[in-house]
């Protein structure tokens, strides 16, 4: 389900975003601390690949799984250990070239330190990029300001700290307004399920074609684009089928719709219920 799968993957990028403040926090401390720099610069290895990184590849793959091009995340991920080991090649290197006073070993060791900011740099621009491209498709400005920071060293953990923050106005936003979990209902030995499938677009006329799976037949008797005025009833077909349908609706006299932003719907049921669907603004 597209619209569930984007809420655990949205939760488990804020799981992996507040590991990375924590290790940005320690190295904070370990800088003005110079005494448990070592100490700090051990846990913050630790940290990264036991905690941070593991979920974070984990959310981008669930993040994939809807379809969503995080491929440049996984390229970011993988550079970073290389990276890291560089650094420790090129800084033991540098210190064995100053106790030893052989300026050429000091001056290569710190060629490779600098290489190796330069691959650690090029990791996290692309972990950066895909965090701002999610919050371009969730139209969430903070998350998008979060990627931006994250690709600048020193103070990345301030946009991992953005991100956390950004999730949940996303999840409320993709949930109507409420944020998760949704109340309690009783169970029951079956319950009907509607649930958009993959990426619905809506063109600039207010056409929006869309993929509705339902596990019942049901009717559609309206729907809206969320915080506006627009409405529609024009819906083919407004009957939905058990499987997979294909639905076209009109929304008339529809302005101001920007190619490439992305617009929430809430579609209502005749059984009394609504769903709801992300749709992308495209020209033709």
């Amino acid at each position: 389900m597209s619209f569930q799968t984007d809420v655990i993957a949205l939760q488990k990028l804020k799981d992996a975003s507040l590991w990375f403040i924590i290790i940005g926090v320690l190295a904070l401390i370990g800088e003005v601390a110079s005494v448990a720099a070592v100490v700090m610069a051990i846990v913050d290895l630790v940290l990264l690949f036991m905690m941070a990184i593991p979920k974070l590849r984990d959310a981008f793959q669930t993040f994939a799984s809807t379809g969503k091009d995080v491929s440049r995340g996984f390229t970011g991920i993988n550079l970073i250990l290389p990276g890291i080991i560089i650094e420790l090649i090129g800084g033991i290197l540098a210190i064995a070239g100053i106790f030893s006073a052989s300026l050429g070993l000091a001056a290569a060791g710190g060629v490779i330190v600098l290489l190796a900011a330069i691959v650690l740099f090029i990791a996290y621009l692309l972990i950066g990029l895909v965090i701002y491209n999610l919050g371009s498709f969730y139209n969430n400005d903070m998350l998008k300001i979060g990627g931006i920071l994250i690709i600048i060293p020193f103070i990345s953990f301030v946009g991992w700290i953005l991100s956390y923050v950004s999730v949940d106005d996303i999840i409320r936003k993709l949930s109507g307004g409420t944020m998760m979990p949704q109340p309690y209902t009783a169970p029951s030995m079956y319950q009907p399920q509607v649930y958009q499938v993959g990426q619905g677009i809506i063109r600039l006329d207010g056409t929006v074609t869309l993929t509705l799976y339902s596990s019942i037949a049901v009717n559609i008797v309206s729907a809206s684009i969320d915080n506006t005025l627009y409405t529609t009833t024009d819906v083919n077909p407004n009957m939905l089928n058990p499987g997979n349908n294909s639905i076209t609706m009109r929304f008339l006299g529809v302005t101001g719709l920007v190619p490439g932003n992305n617009y929430y719907l809430t579609i209502y049921l005749s059984n009394g219920t609504s769903i709801k669907a992300v749709v992308t603004c495209t020209p033709t």
